[in-house]
C-alpha cells in the first residue's frame, strides 16, 4: 500500500517544466567535440519554444546564437526583437550575455 507522504512530496512537474529543462540541457556555447555544431535553425526553434515558456535570457542568447552563424537572416532579427520586448515588458531585470 503506497504511503500517502511519500504519494503528496512526488508530485509531476509539468509538460513545460519538463520541456524547459530538456531544452536546457543542450549547451548554448560548444566545448569542443563533445558538443554538435547547431544550425540556424536549431536556434531559433530552441528560442522560439523558450520565448513561449517565458525564458527569455535564453531565448534571447539563441537568437543571437542564430545572427552569428547568418548575420543577415531576418527572421531571427525579427524574433530577437519580439525577445527583447517581451523580457522588457515581464518588468524582469535579467542578465543578458552581449556577444
Amino acid at each position: 500500500m503506497p504511503n500517502k507522504q511519500n504519494s503528496v512530496a512526488r508530485q509531476k512537474p509539468s509538460l513545460s517544466d519538463s520541456l524547459a529543462n530538456w531544452i536546457l540541457r543542450f549547451s548554448l556555447s560548444s566545448s569542443g567535440d563533445s558538443c554538435p555544431t547547431h544550425t540556424v535553425r536549431f536556434h531559433l526553434i530552441r528560442g522560439r519554444i523558450l520565448l513561449g515558456l517565458g525564458q527569455y535570457d535564453h531565448a534571447i542568447s539563441d537568437f543571437r546564437n542564430a545572427l552569428m552563424l547568418d548575420w543577415r537572416h531576418e527572421e531571427a532579427a525579427s524574433w530577437l526583437s519580439k525577445a527583447r520586448c517581451a523580457l522588457q515588458h515581464s518588468g524582469e531585470s535579467g542578465s543578458l550575455h552581449r556577444v
